[in-house]
């Protein structure tokens, strides 16, 4: 129970919120007093989409969308960029999580409708709520729970059909390392996704080894930049202890 011990001197006494779920082999391995607190869920809402998509309609993977003007947004991604307007499902899966693509999230909402993704996640997961695209100026926010993210993300990595296989090779190949993966034991295999936003630094990651599956949630909240270090290097250290 060190390993606890030690996550608990790295997430106690900061001055921004930190909430952590950790699974080790499918089972509860220690959560703090604030994972089933709401938090604005950044780009880990791009998970609950992939999810619906796996579980919903994984037969329209190799449909063909069109991007409307409306769906090219800034921020991560690199479909504003390219001249490419036509791509597979299956493609702008793979953006939206291995590179979080906004404009890919947005054409996968459009196309399934974010209600109807939503109305799914309201009857499987009460405290994950996708209100708004990406890149939105809205009074609505998407939210989660650290439990409840998890939820998802442990549900989309023991998936079992095709669609299953893109995610786990987008998450696989996710680019930003730089949080609970960025210092792990190279003895585990990783999937992770990342979410920021002004005020956010999330991660969520699943480590692998032959022995050994370990799932991890950390979401914050704070409110002045000068913290952001601070929180990067609190996160690396619990991926760090984590696999130790």
């Amino acid at each position: 129970m060190e390993q606890i011990a030690k996550i608990q001197e790295q997430i106690e006494n900061k001055p921004w919120k930190t909430a952590i779920a950790v699974f080790k082999n499918g089972k509860s391995y220690f959560e703090n007093s604030l994972a089933n607190t709401t938090y604005k869920s950044a780009s880990l809402i791009k998970l609950a989409i992939a999810l619906y998509i796996q579980e919903v309609k994984p037969q329209t993977i190799n449909n063909a969308i069109t991007l409307s003007t409306k769906n090219v947004v800034g921020g991560a991604g690199i479909i504003n960029r390219l001249s490419i307007k036509t791509w597979k499902i299956k493609d702008l899966i793979d953006l939206m999580l291995s590179l979080s693509d906004n404009s890919a999230t947005n054409a996968l909402l459009s196309y399934y409708h974010l209600d109807t993704i939503n109305s799914f996640l309201q009857q499987n997961f009460q405290n994950v709520s996708l209100n708004r695209f990406l890149m939105e100026k809205s009074t609505k926010e998407n939210t989660c729970t650290a439990n409840s993210i998890m939820n998802v993300f442990q549900r989309l990595l023991n998936g079992n059909n095709e669609v299953n296989q893109i995610i786990l090779n987008s998450l696989k190949h996710q680019t930003v390392r730089n949080k609970l993966v960025a210092y792990s034991n190279p003895k585990f295999e990783t999937f992770n996704k990342t979410g920021e936003l002004l005020h956010e630094q999330h991660d969520i990651a699943r480590f692998k080894s032959q022995s050994e599956v370990i799932d991890c949630c950390v979401l914050t909240n704070y409110q002045n930049q000068e913290d952001y270090e601070g929180i990067l290097n609190m996160i690396q250290n619990i991926g760090k202890i984590l696999t130790q």
